[in-house]
Order: structure tokens, then sequence, then C-alpha cells
């Protein structure tokens, strides 16, 4: 965990028949970072050809991503399978049948288009029926509107008789027109007297049906109000009728998917695996008899790697382990791993997320952790809002673990929140609140203007006291202070493990560069301490800043002078030792000036407490004017509530953005070399 993950380099070679077999056991191991054979190297003595592509690896990755779109369809969405259940040596993944699978999704496909387009028929219906249902409610007595019927614009009125034996077949046959049917009167011999009223864009469909049935168009009598009435109703239950029509194509959609379900997931599984097993061989080379392949591999799975491809091939292979930076290595770059406990995890993907680490370099994460919990924590020190943040993250981390998704974001605000609640019962605050004693200061005491000191302080000046806002930024700076020490000791470890003497006495966060910060700071303190009145004896600045900014000056000289392999030496001309100097001068400057802006910068953690306090001061003020007689009334309560909503999600952004940014810019710069490539084995938990 120190440490990236040390590599090794296979290289193998099996017979062409058993190339399968051993894919399926790579792909079971999931732990090579597969490389062509060619970037080996020297020469291997035979002709080598990459290997040629399994003639289904397209429509099998098509297949794939048509399946996964059928789990984002279903409501809610569905879990994709663990591929475990599916590997190639488990009998419960069956054989790969592509064009079964490609029917199976166009049965699929085809019954959710014929759902879709009964529930898009029903949607269409139901805005016509609502278009009618608002022309009829604008017509004021529909016994003066079937006469004024041509003149009006979207209603159409028709009456007339039928014959009463055709009536219910008229009724079928307007049923998919927004239409509705009022009898006009009883029923007279073998005819029925009908209104009938729809939109004028629908004329020429209920004309046809009408005259199949038989119609005949007659001057309509005896319309009174009440008739209207009784049309919206009709309009009303029309329009729940195709309301259930609608809901019962959503439960049947829903139902089509999840009463696939399990089918859906071992289709997917197979292709997902046929797919990884391709990419797998992709990465092959064949000669005339023998499949070739290479690869990274972590030096703690060598064995298990080794064994599993000797049992894969049955007719016999060749393997040879190779150590990074040999002979046949050389300019070959092992893929970088970090190997954290779970509990890390969220911490590693911030650094991913800024760089991947160099090889055989110190894995950042475990001090990343520190680092940014107790920023976030000096930053953001209330308990009563820490918990509110540990809330939120249990509840999003077990929303995103019941529907598979990633749960580092959730898991780094639940590691935040407890880092607020245990700053928060140090400074004793919990919902801005003075409820607690604090155990070690009161920053709410601090930032009113009654600052008094926690438990074993001894008061304002006292040793080890803080009990003032330059308390608190001196604080801060101390902090700063201590990170960028860690990380110039971390930036050491590094350059000794890579043999870079030269780096380790004149790189800035070097030897030299380093005791200039560290005197720097001494000098600093001493400043401070002596009522900012006092600098040490001049003696002992020379001995403290000029002897190793004087040593920094031959930096530039040895550089020049020192023959690189490969490069021809470079001529001294008139202008090398004014560059010399330049070079000496620019170097000082970034030092000085780096230092100071990295160490002042951890200041925003002190002025992003402040603001919190502060904030909560505020917000508490104004609760208490809303009842100056005392106590705390109803829309103070409102106040405070929103009041420490307002700063959980603002102050909370802030904190984690600006603990980020230390890291990133203050802390990282100090060590990290962000030029290694990330190690990517294709493995059943692949998901690019």
């Amino acid at each position: 965990m120190m440490f990236t993950t040390p590599m090794k380099l296979l290289f193998a070679s099996v017979l062409r028949d058993d190339a399968k077999p051993v894919a399926d056991a790579l792909l079971q191991l999931g732990v090579m970072d597969a490389i062509s054979i060619k970037d080996l190297a020297g020469d291997l003595g035979v002709d080598v050809k990459a290997a040629a592509p399994d003639a289904r690896t397209t429509q099998v990755g098509e297949l794939r991503k048509r399946a996964e779109g059928f789990f984002q369809l279903a409501d809610p969405p569905l879990a994709l399978p663990d591929l475990e259940r599916y590997r190639p040596d488990n009998a419960g993944a069956g054989p790969l049948d592509a064009a079964a699978i490609e029917q199976q999704l166009d049965r699929l496909a085809a019954s959710m288009n014929e759902a879709r387009e009964k529930q898009k028929a029903a949607q269409d219906e139901l805005l016509r029926l609502k278009d009618m249902r608002a022309q009829i409610e604008a017509v004021g007595d529909l016994g003066s509107a079937l006469p004024a019927a041509g003149s009006r614009s979207f209603l159409d009125f028709r009456a007339g008789s039928l014959p009463t034996s055709r009536l219910a077949s008229l009724e079928s046959n307007l049923s998919g027109l927004p239409a509705v049917i009022l009898k006009g009167g009883a029923a007279t011999g073998n005819s029925t007297s009908l209104l009938v009223i729809s939109l004028k864009r629908d004329t020429q469909r209920l004309l046809d049906s009408l005259r199949r049935e038989g119609w005949e168009e007659s001057v309509a009598a005896g319309l009174a109000g009440q008739e209207k009435p009784e049309i919206l109703r009709e309009l009303a239950g029309k329009e729940t009728a195709l309301r259930a029509v609608q809901a019962a194509r959503a439960d049947e959609l829903k139902r089509l998917l999840h009463g696939q379900a399990d089918e859906l997931r071992r289709s997917w599984a197979v292709l997902r695996v046929e797919e990884l097993t391709n990419r797998v061989r992709a990465g092959f080379s064949t000669t005339e008899r023998t499949i070739l392949l290479s690869g990274w591999v972590p030096a703690a799975r060598c064995q298990q790697v080794e064994q599993g491809i000797r049992q894969a091939a049955s007719r016999g292979c060749y393997l040879e382990w190779l150590l990074p930076n040999g002979a046949e290595t050389r300019g070959l770059a092992p893929p970088v791993a970090m190997s954290n406990p779970r509990p890390l995890w969220p911490f590693q993907r911030l650094v991913s997320n800024y760089a991947t680490p160099e090889y055989g370099s110190i894995d950042p994460t475990p001090f990343v952790a520190v680092a940014y919990l107790c920023m976030f924590g000096l930053m953001f020190g209330d308990a009563g809002h820490g918990l509110v943040l540990v809330l939120v993250g249990l509840l999003g981390w077990l929303h995103a673990r019941k529907h598979g998704k990633d749960r580092n974001l959730f898991t780094l605000i639940l590691y935040c929140g407890g880092a607020a609640i245990v700053t928060g019962f140090l400074f004793g605050s919990i919902f801005g609140q003075k409820l607690l004693p604090a155990l070690w200061f009161d920053y709410h005491g601090i930032i009113a203007g009654n600052g008094a000191a926690g438990n074993g302080a001894a008061g304002h000046g006292g040793s080890g006291a803080i009990s003032s806002i330059y308390d608190i930024l001196g604080l801060t700076v101390r902090f700063g202070i201590v990170v960028l020490g860690v990380g110039m000791a971390l930036n050491w470890v590094n350059l000794i493990r890579q043999r870079r003497w030269f780096a380790l006495l004149f790189n800035k966060a070097g030897f030299f560069g380093a005791w200039i910060y560290g005197a720097g700071v001494w000098v600093a303190f001493y400043f401070v301490g002596h009522a900012y009145k006092e600098l040490p004896p001049l003696p002992l600045l020379a001995l403290l800043l000029g002897l190793p900014s004087l040593a920094l000056a031959f930096k530039a000289p040895l550089e020049f002078f020192h023959k690189k392999p490969g490069h021809a030496p470079r001529k001294f001309g008139p202008l090398t030792l004014l560059n010399f100097t330049l070079e000496w001068i620019v170097e000082l400057l970034e030092i000085f000036s780096g230092y100071l802006a990295n160490t002042l910068s951890f200041m925003r953690v002190a002025g992003l407490g402040i603001a919190h306090t502060s904030l909560m001061l505020a917000f508490a003020k104004i609760a208490a004017m809303l009842k100056p007689d005392g106590g705390l009334s109803l829309p103070g309560l409102v106040v405070l509530i929103l009041g420490n909503a307002l700063v959980i999600a603002l102050e909370g952004l802030s904190a984690g953005i600006q603990s980020l940014r230390l890291n990133y810019y203050e802390f990282f710069s100090k060590y990290f070399n962000g030029t290694g490539r990330a190690y990517r084995p294709i493995s059943l938990r692949s998901r690019d």
C-alpha cells in the first residue's frame, strides 16, 4: 500500500489450438494488462503477425449493447448480472448462439413497439377528446349550437336516425374517434334518433362510418341545455377509460421487460463474456504454428497466472517472466496499480482523477485521505452539519448499492461528515450553536469577539492557546507547513528509490530546496516571535539561507557539463556564464516565492472555517431579531433551519473543493509525478 504494485512482464507461447482455452483462462484471472509482442526488444527470429479478429466480434458487441439498452428501458432499470455466474468454465453459461439471441431481442423489440404504438394511439385520442371538451365548454346553449354548426371552426354536429340494430356497430366503429353519441329521443320503430358530435377534422371519417350503418340525416329537434352536462360526462368517461388504457400499456411494457429479465440477463452475460474473450485474443500475435502473448501482471499473481495458462494449454507452452527495466523490457513503462483497502477507494479515485503516479513511486492515497479529511474538518467544523452529511452519504450509499452504481462519492461524503463531527466537538459547535463545551477551542466565541480557549488553554497569549482570529490563521499555516514537509519527505523517498541523486540534491523539493524552506519557516517564526522587530543574526541567516542558495548555483553548470547518453557535448560560449547566473536567480525566485505562496495558500482553510462560523452567527442574530424579547419564534426557527441548510450546501461544497485544490496544487506539487499509465487488465469486471 505504501508504493505502487510491483509488476512483471509475461512472455508466453502456446499452440494455435490452445488459443481459446488460454484466452478464457486469462479472462477468468483478469490480471493481465496486455501489450503487443512487437514492443519487446530483440528479434524473435520468426515472422510474427497480429492475430486475425473473430468474424463475430462486431456482431457480438452490437448485440451486447442492444441487450444492455433494454436494461435501461425497464422501470426501474434492471441491474446488470454478475459475470462470475457465466464464466467460460461455468456450465451455467451455455454456448453462444448469436442468431437465437438476435431473434429474442427482435421479438422483444417488436412487442415493445406494439405496446408503445397502442400507448401512442391512446394518447393521441386523449388529446383530441380534451380538445373537443374545450370546444363544447365554450359553446353556450347546445340547442342553438346545431343550426350554427356550419359557422363554427372546430365542432361538427350531426343529427339523424339509425337502424337500432346498427347502433352497437356504429359505437364500435367510432371507438377510435373523439366523438360523442347522444340518443335524441325514444326509439321509433326500427330506428333511433341520434346526435353525433365530433371535431371537424374527423368529419369525413365520421360520415363514412355513418353511411355504412344506414345513417339518415335530419333536422335536430328538442335539444335542451341539459344535454351539455351529459356530453361532458361522456367525454370525461372516455378520458378516464383512455387513461386506464395508457396505464395498462405501461404495465404491459413493465411486465414485458421484467418478465424476460432472467433470459435477458443470461443473453447479455453470454455476449459480454464472448466480447471480452475476443478482446483478450485480439492482443495475441501469431506465427505459423503458435500463438504469442505478452502482458504485465502484478508480481503477487504471477504464479497463479502461470498455473492457469499451463492448465489451459493442454499441449504444452513456454512461459518467461521479465522484470521492468531489463534488457528485453527497456523502454516499456509498466502500468501502475494502486492496491488500497476498500475504505480508501474514494481517496484512490481522487488521486486517479488527477493523474496516475509514476511506477514504483509512493502511492499517495493514504496521505491524501488524512490530509483531505483534516482540511475538510477544519473548514467545516460543526457536529450537527457533519451528522447531516453522514445521513446524506449513508442514504446515497444505500441507493447506489441497490442500483449497482458506484458508491465512492457517497462514501467520501460519509467520511467528510465524520471529520466534521469530530472537529465540531473539538470546537463545541452543533448546528451553529454552542451546546457543548469546546474540547479544544471555542471557534464561535473567537469569531464573535469573546474568544475563550478550550480545555487546557491558558487564555490569550498562553502557551498553546488559540483565542483570536490570528491564532486560527497561524494554526492553519502550521498545518500547511506540516503538509508541505510531508510532501518533500515523500519526494526524497521517491528519488532515493529511483537513484536520482542529482535531483535529490537540486530538485525544488530536494535537499537544498527543503533546507531553504525549513530555514525560511524558522526565520519567519523568529521574526513573529520577536514582535516583528528583529531577525536572526546575519551570520546565522547566511548559514541557513545563504549556504543552500549558493549551493543551487552549481545546478546549471553540473547539468551543462554532465554528458548524457546519446547527446552530443554542449559548447561553452560567452553567454554560458550569463545563462548559469540567470537560471540560478530564477530558481531561487521560484523556490522562495513558490514556497511562500504554497504555505500562505493554507490560510484558505482558516478563511472557510471563519466564513462557516460567521454565517451561522449571522443567521442566529437574524433569528433573535425576529423576537426581541428573547426566546425563539416560529419565523426565527425557519430562519435557522434555512440558514443551516444553506450553509451545509454552500460551505460543504466549498470545503470539499478547497480540500481537493490544496491536495492537488500544494501537496502533490512537492512529490507527485503523474506520468504513469493506469493498470487496466481485461477481466469479467471490465466496464469499458
